[in-house]
Order: C-alpha cells, then structure tokens, then sequence
C-alpha cells in the first residue's frame, strides 16, 4: 500500500493532499474493495512491489508503478498481461490532467471514447479509454 500510495502521490499530489486519505483509509479500500471486486496482481523486484495491476472483468481499475521504478518497463508488463487476461477488450479510466498516464495508454494502443467527471469525493475531470484487442494501429 506505501508503494501505491507514493505513486498516487507522485501523480497528483493536490488531488491527494485534498482527500487526505489516511493508512487505514487506504487498508480498508483494499480490503473492502479492491481485493473483493478485483483480481490483484503485484510486480515484485528483489523482493519488494514496484508495481500493482487490480481488474475487474475487462475493466483495468488499478495501474499503478513505484515512481522510482517507473520508465523502465514494468508498466507496459502489466499492461501486456491485463492484455492476455482479457484479449478481446480493455477498458480504463484516468484523469484529464495525468498527461503521463494518458501518453502511455495511447502508445500501448487505448483510444479515449469518452471525457467527463469521476465520482465523488474526487470530482475530478476524467478520461476514458478502450483497448480493442487489435493493437497499436488504432491508438490516438
């Protein structure tokens, strides 16, 4: 949860300073969401997470990469492997403002299909994406 937490953090630190989560906000989402709705799966190097992938159905729910541990592929594994899981189709979500995130899902062939708000508490201006299962060519 630290490794997830410091990534959410690296991303949008407003967002976050604004929702002002605590350790037990965060274990209790876990807990009560995350791992009951979704499967989980942690990239692991040398012993400690680097990286997290949560899906539920076609619906990538959590992609999230250590900041430290970040560019240097582990992203784009877990996404390959959400790819194999569900071949046919993937659907996202991020923000508008995460140009990072956004630049990464064009690359790996998701196209954005629709613009809007997150739920609440974030309310947040949203994005989006959908994986076709055809690959690149049909990226943004």
């Amino acid at each position: 949860m630290r490794m997830w937490r410091r990534s959410r953090e690296g991303v949008q630190p407003e967002l976050e300073a604004r929702l002002n989560y605590s350790p037990e906000d965060d274990l209790s989402f876990f807990t009560g969401t995350l791992l009951k709705d979704c499967r989980v799966w942690l990239a692991i190097a040398k012993t400690r997470p680097v990286g997290l992938l949560a899906i539920n159905g076609d619906s990538v729910e959590q992609l999230y990469i250590d900041p430290i541990e970040q560019r240097r592929g582990i992203g784009t594994a877990l996404l390959n492997f959400a790819k194999e899981k569900s071949p046919t189709r993937l659907q996202l979500h991020t923000h508008q403002v995460n140009v990072g995130a956004r630049t990464f899902y064009e690359t790996h062939g998701f196209r954005a299909v629709k613009f809007g708000v997150s739920p609440a508490p974030e309310n947040e201006p949203d994005v989006r994406y959908e994986w076709d299962g055809l690959g690149s060519e049909h990226a943004v």
